[in-house]
């Protein structure tokens, strides 16, 4: 009997319980490893910033755009001219990078701005007054740019038509004064 005894006073444990802790354990395991995978999917998208430096580039070209009177394609560059006249733009496109190169006058070089870098690739094409832009990024997704050409007038240019017109209208109507006033010295003699 005392066999008996000493034998009911180890503790152990039982089949159910060994198999309830695995089955917890294992259960445990996956939620850390799917919580483990969110993070880095998570981390992975936040980390990459191609979106948004095309976002930003796309932004400034476009407000450049938006602010030039003229534009049009030569090269690997699209020129525009701003409408106040005060620079040259010039969207310069080279290597894996895309410069906004900025000129006072046509002639006196201001300073540039990088845009965008490590570009896979890109190309540009004009097809009637359409510049069509396509940019392939770090991460491999196409970006396309559509730009109308512009050729208006600046406002130095608008400015002097509008000085040319009033001057026009001025002489017009001196002359039309001349005639009247001669018209009138000829029925008084």
């Amino acid at each position: 009997m005392k066999k008996l005894a000493i034998v009911k006073d180890k503790k152990a444990f039982t089949l159910l319980e060994l198999t309830v802790s695995l089955f917890l354990l294992i259960i445990l395991t996956l939620l850390l490893m799917l919580i483990i995978q969110t993070t880095m999917m998570t981390s992975k998208r936040f980390l990459d910033y191609s979106n948004y430096e095309y976002a930003l580039a796309h932004k400034k070209i476009f407000e450049t755009y938006n602010n030039s009177a003229k534009v049009y394609q030569e090269g690997n560059y699209i020129l525009m001219k701003s409408k106040d006249d005060t620079e040259d733009v010039r969207i310069n496109f080279r290597g894996g990078r895309i410069y906004i190169d900025k000129f006072k006058d046509s002639n006196n070089f201001a300073g540039y701005i990088l845009v965008l870098k490590n570009m896979k690739g890109y190309s540009l094409s004009q097809e009637n007054d359409i510049i069509h832009v396509s940019i392939v990024d770090k991460s491999d997704h196409k970006r396309e740019m559509f730009l109308r050409v512009k050729d208006e007038k600046t406002d130095k240019e608008k400015e002097k038509e509008k000085k040319e017109k009033e001057e026009k209208a001025k002489e017009e109507k001196e002359k039309k004064d001349k005639e009247e006033h001669d018209e009138y010295n000829k029925e008084g003699e």
